[in-house]
């Protein structure tokens, strides 16, 4: 609205202006002496031209960088742009008035105060250097207002972090990340490395170096560290439009150099925030598994894991998980795992495929799984990231139900699979167990569905997923 009234008042001033030449040239004429008459009549005339330059200025700041650009767009137009174009046309209007109301050329007026020209150029070095330089970064586009730029300059004690927000004709304001505006002389960008996080637009790429003990296997830390960076690129300002990875960057006798490369999109946060989001959960993973950090000085190292270490270590995984826990007495929970078997798959193998009738379900020891739903119109819809804990596929195994998802390894893979030969031996010693099961089972599905709260849904719903196991483990209920 402001920007609309300014024009309206422009074109009224251009109105009243050309009004008093030409319309009124004659009555100036008579009312004053003929070389004061004209010398008026002159200066209307000049007047007019400019008037019309800045009405025509008018418009195309309300029309395309105030209407299109900065409302449609969302484009901010530089204040160095807009202030050239201004004078660009106001010079053009006077020239257009002097020669056509006086005679007088704007080139000569231009040689004439050529001398001139010079020493304010020497007086104002610095000044025209930041315009220049301001011309420069506007014409060559290397960024614009919203982008965010790290600068490194000897004049500044450490890289400068900021984001645009305007550009004038001798500087350039940055908001910093800790809400300060820092004013930087636009010599300083044209004159140093500016490195632009905005453009190309898009999630960039960062990496975080995590040192391993060199005595812990390689491939499980690849495979730990993989895991947990698909979990933690799903959250925001990290991305998952690109698949992490993890690479062994160097190595010395006590430690191996990783580096987890990653995506983050740095519009949102600066690159050292992404950083420390992707290091605090590699951290947590790495305590969480008990991988060893590097030590310098002496360390005492444990014997390689032996196979009473990977029963353990099953045995504990099996325990947490929800279908088994506070249901299985720890005799029971020996006898499962005795009959479980521990693979390792490499990334990108199917676990799972959707539709297939599943005999078996998979507990994560570690490494990442994907959980993707191919819809009827053959849309590919991402569920879920699986990691170290999870269990996935035991509605399937315990009522034979046909699977509901595709499970596909995004690292190599540590699994434990239980089948339905596992589960049966359990329930041939204990029949009582399938109801505890079934109850379970019901609880979680009630979850995930969110159907009533009632209590008689919830049974109803036991009863059903009951009857189904019953009929999958058909031996058993002939049994009981």
């Amino acid at each position: 609205m402001k920007g609309l009234g300014t024009l309206l008042l422009s074109l009224f001033v251009l109105a009243l202006l050309a009004m008093a030449r030409f319309a009124g040239a004659g009555a100036i004429m008579a009312s004053m002496s003929h070389l004061y008459g004209e010398r008026v009549v002159s200066t209307l005339g000049i007047l007019t031209a400019i008037a019309a330059a800045i009405v025509l200025d008018r418009f195309i700041r309300t029309l395309y960088w105030d209407g299109y650009l900065r409302r449609k767009l969302g484009r901010e137009t530089p204040a160095v742009i807009e202030s050239l174009l201004t004078i660009a046309l106001v010079m053009l209007g006077a020239s257009i008035g002097l020669y056509f109301e006086a005679g007088v050329s704007f080139t000569g007026l231009i040689t004439a105060s050529g001398a001139t020209a010079i020493i304010l150029g020497i007086a104002l070095q610095a000044a025209i250097n930041d315009v220049f330089s301001g011309l420069s970064v506007n014409l060559d586009g290397s960024f614009a207002i919203g982008d965010w730029l790290t600068v490194y300059s000897e004049q500044f004690p450490e890289a400068i972090y900021g984001r645009v927000q305007g550009i004038t004709w001798r500087i350039t304001i940055l908001r910093l990340s800790d809400g300060r505006r820092l004013i930087v002389p636009n010599h300083v960008l044209t004159a140093n490395p500016v490195m632009n996080h905005s453009r190309p637009r898009g999630a960039k790429r960062l990496f975080v170096e995590v040192p391993v003990s060199s005595n812990f296997p390689s491939e499980r830390v690849v495979a730990i560290l993989l895991a947990e960076a698909f979990r933690a690129v799903r959250s925001r300002p990290l991305s998952s439009a690109r698949e992490p990875e993890v690479l062994a960057d160097r190595f010395d006798s006590d430690a191996v150099y990783y580096h987890v490369r990653f995506y983050a999109d740095l519009d949102e946060a600066d690159p050292q925030s992404a950083k420390s989001v992707m290091s605090l959960a590699l951290h947590r993973a790495l305590q969480r598994h008990r991988v060893p950090s590097p030590v310098t000085q002496v360390e005492l190292v444990p014997p390689r894991e032996s196979a009473g270490d990977v029963a353990a270590e099953a045995r504990k995984a099996l325990g947490d998980v929800a279908i088994f826990q506070n249901i299985l007495r720890p005799e029971q929970l020996d006898a499962l795992v005795a009959t479980c078997q521990a693979r390792v798959l490499a990334p990108q193998t199917v676990v799972i495929r959707q539709g297939e009738k599943g005999t078996s379900m998979f507990l994560i020891l570690e490494g990442a799984a994907r959980v993707s739903v191919h819809m009827a119109n053959g849309e590919v819809r991402d569920v879920a990231v699986l990691v170290s804990g999870d269990m996935v596929g035991e509605m399937s195994l315990m009522t034979g139900a046909p699977r509901t998802a595709w499970v596909t390894s995004l690292s190599a893979l540590r699994v434990l699979e239980v089948t339905k030969e596992s589960i049966e031996s359990l329930l041939a010693a204990e029949p009582s167990l399938l109801e505890r099961f079934s109850h379970v089972l019901a609880a979680r599905q009630s979850g995930l569905t969110e159907i009533a709260n009632s209590s008689n849904d919830k049974d109803t719903l036991q009863t059903d997923i009951l009857s189904q196991m019953l009929q999958f483990f058909s031996r058993l209920g002939a049994r009981k």
